[in-house]
């Protein structure tokens, strides 16, 4: 691939120490090191060195933002091949939310492999994201699309529960309540803020049928324990109801 620049972008005092940090994270050697460099800098390091030479990562990013996005979209596809176009784009904007890009470059180790002068940034909001997709825009300049999918898939998204993700997509609330709609059945929540517990804030949520108890449940907000209330009356066999992912 052709290199984006002619000149070195960022001072690494030993470019070997990248080569290794990124076989590390990313399970194969780099090709082009310089690709790496840019897509580490970002617009607050070039304004910090006032050197306006400086390529920063912004192209880099908007590149890998759309590789990702496809890459996603791609495996949730082969992965669900029941699903329809709803759950897999709920389950794409997800994966691919700016929270759980920070949160996979973090786990990966990818912010671990900024320079020194560079670490000021690592707690900006969004920078760990935004160096995830620039470094995704890298690897496709670098190693094409097919090995970047492959990296993507083997070295991230292990750090998905995406069993979780699936569980969080169903609003047994929802579920519960037009249950008992069409079952005539007087369903109401009782909510309570639960004080034994020191430093949380954690809700008690009980499910009434009349004035029938049929479940409760926690959580840090009401909403939470409301949730886990209904998901638990629905997985207790007490009512006759299914949970269907669309």
């Amino acid at each position: 691939m052709i290199s984006l620049v002619k000149s070195i972008i960022v001072n690494y005092s030993d470019d070997k120490q990248l080569y290794k940090g990124l076989k590390q994270v990313l399970g194969k050697y780099p090709n082009d090191i310089n690709l790496y460099k840019i897509a580490f800098t970002q617009r607050s390091d070039v304004v910090f060195n006032k050197n306006k030479k400086y390529r920063t990562n912004e192209r880099l990013e908007y590149l890998g933002d759309a590789v990702v996005g496809g890459i996603v979209a791609e495996y949730l596809f082969m992965a669900f091949p029941d699903k329809q176009e709803g759950f897999l784009t709920k389950m794409r904007a997800k994966i691919v939310s700016r929270k759980s890009l920070n949160f996979l470059s973090q786990q990966s180790g990818l912010m671990k492999l900024l320079t020194q002068h560079q670490s000021r940034n690592k707690q900006a909001k969004g920078a760990a994201g935004n160096i995830f997709e620039a470094v995704h825009g890298a690897m496709l300049l670098d190693f094409g699309y097919e090995a970047t999918k492959k990296i993507f898939i083997k070295q991230f998204l292990k750090f998905i529960d995406i069993n979780k993700l699936i569980e969080e997509e169903v609003d047994y609330k929802s579920k519960i309540l037009e249950w008992g709609q069409k079952n005539k059945s007087k369903l109401t929540f009782e909510c309570y803020e639960e004080t034994t517990v020191p430093c949380a804030n954690r809700f008690r949520a009980i499910l009434f049928d009349g004035d029938i108890i049929l479940g409760e449940g926690y959580g840090a907000s009401k909403k939470e324990a409301e949730q886990a209330a209904s998901k638990q009356v629905m997985f207790s066999g007490k009512i006759d109801i299914k949970v269907v992912v669309n």
